[in-house]
């Protein structure tokens, strides 16, 4: 994960972990569209910093490329 220390005070006192409500938090980007078995979310994990409590999310990049090059394939909408 990328966060090795805290962007905001510097510290390396990390949590790792997922931000959750009624079901795990995902981001789906904006006009993907897709035609495979797969969601179109992209599910995200999060770092706290043990200091100060900020909180920095990471996504999966590949599930990311492979929608947005579906929805390019696509043509227009």
């Amino acid at each position: 994960m990328a966060m090795q220390k805290c962007v905001k005070c510097g510290s390396e006192a990390i949590a790792s972990g997922a931000l959750h409500g009624p079901r795990r938090m995902s981001f789906r980007p904006e006009g993907s569209k897709f035609l495979t078995l797969e969601t179109g979310d992209v599910m995200t994990r999060a770092q706290m910093c043990r200091e100060c409590g900020h909180i920095e999310f990471t996504g999966d990049v590949g599930k990311l490329r492979r929608l947005v090059a579906e929805a390019d394939t696509d043509g227009p909408a």
